[in-house]
């Protein structure tokens, strides 16, 4: 309850002690009935908001309770649905992890920039995040980067005015005006010079750009993801791309893993593509003889997931059985120099290292535990080789 002291004593000293026991009002006698009135009006009025600030206080809490459940839910939901769908397919840890991110980073408007090795699924995956971002779903523009020369990429980006240059008769908005509340891919963005860095860098930030040849900034509202399979840190290191705009791309970053370090993920990506060249070539019964399996999942795949899908179409339409084993087959080492099969030997250690300490998330005696070795053995092996956490 409020407080209001009524004295006929007042002093400097109970005054001070009214403060500080956060006493509302403070009356000395005679007081007028009509100011004790307003106060005792005050007090009640005071009163009455803070029960109604906390009754809104609980409200909010109890909403936003809500919407996180929502969201936690909603979340969820789109992973069961990425698991459940053919368009990213497998279950290894690896691409569970995956899925999780992708939902995570989704319904968000966070830059994403995602890594991998060429033809992981970079261009997959961009396209999930745009497809569950909410935004429109018509308006997902891919701009291949190694592919457009740079003397043309700038107004391909951003567009140019009639005269702009010789040749540029007429108008031509740029990829990010065709944007407009939708996605910008940049595939490849390691690739991008370091002058043009500059201008994507403003773009970013600005969400605005001039066209070439204009005095005019447009306003866009667009989202935007990179796809690199070279590493920007390095080539931060290097001096061939800019830091600032690493870390704005770098906001939300998913990489994902070579089909060497997620073999159990083959069974049912040869079964997806059986399904997919099966229907294609007219053969409904079409699928890989668990003999043929084994020799696939041994196999390095430099390729990834388009290499294994080309092996797959090809023995759709050829159904040569020992075809299928002589290309699947690994080569066995014939070489007699000594060290070349030490590095081999080497190689195939760091590989298996690797891929159990990505399956275990780092966690090196649960990855021990996997690959049968003792812990400190592990760790001297890991010091050795210079391993470190993607």
């Amino acid at each position: 309850m409020e407080m209001i002291v009524l004295t006929g004593y007042p002093s400097l000293d109970s005054s001070r002690a009214a403060i500080e026991h956060h006493v509302f009002g403070y009356l000395s006698k005679p007081a007028d009935r009509r100011v004790i009135l307003r106060m005792v009006e005050r007090a009640l009025e005071r009163r009455r908001l803070i029960v109604e600030n906390r009754s809104l206080v609980e409200q909010l809490r109890l909403e936003r309770n809500h919407l996180q459940d929502e969201v936690v839910a909603a979340k969820r939901g789109i992973e069961r649905g990425l698991e459940s769908s053919n368009t990213f397919v497998g279950k290894s840890d690896g691409i569970r992890n995956v899925r999780r991110f992708v939902a995570q980073v989704a319904p968000t408007n966070l830059t994403v920039l995602i890594q991998g090795e060429t033809v992981t699924g970079k261009g997959v995956v961009a396209r999930l995040i745009h497809e569950l971002s909410g935004r429109n779903p018509d308006t997902f523009v891919k701009i291949n980067c190694p592919a457009i020369p740079e003397a043309l990429l700038e107004s391909e980006l951003f567009g140019y005015e009639p005269g702009a240059f010789t040749g540029a008769e007429g108008k031509k908005p740029g990829k990010f005006k065709l944007a407009s509340g939708g996605t910008v891919f940049l595939d490849e963005i390691g690739d991008l010079s370091i002058k043009l860095q500059a201008k994507l860098l403003q773009a970013i930030e600005d969400k605005c750009f001039t066209p070439i040849g204009s005095t005019k900034t447009i306003t866009v509202d667009f989202r935007i993801i990179a796809a690199t399979n070279a590493s920007l840190k390095s080539l931060v290191a290097e001096k061939q791309f800019r830091s600032d705009l690493f870390y704005r791309l770098n906001e939300y970053s998913i990489t994902i893993p070579p089909l060497r370090r997620r073999t159990d993920d083959i069974p049912f990506l040869v079964k997806h593509f059986c399904h997919i060249y099966g229907k294609e070539f007219n053969r409904p019964n079409f699928e890989i003889k668990a003999e043929d399996m084994s020799l696939l999942v041994k196999r390095q795949w430099p390729g990834n997931v388009r290499e294994l899908a080309a092996a797959i179409r090809r023995f759709a339409v050829d159904d040569d059985g020992p075809s299928l084993r002589k290309s699947a087959e690994v080569t066995p080492i014939h070489s007699h120099d000594r060290n070349a099969v030490v590095n081999v030997v080497q190689g195939a250690e760091i590989e298996a290292i690797t891929a159990a300490l990505d399956r275990t998330e780092w966690n090196r005696r649960k990855a021990a535990d996997q690959l049968g070795m003792n812990y400190s053995s592990l760790i001297r092996r890991i010091a050795k080789y210079g391993l470190k956490p993607r």
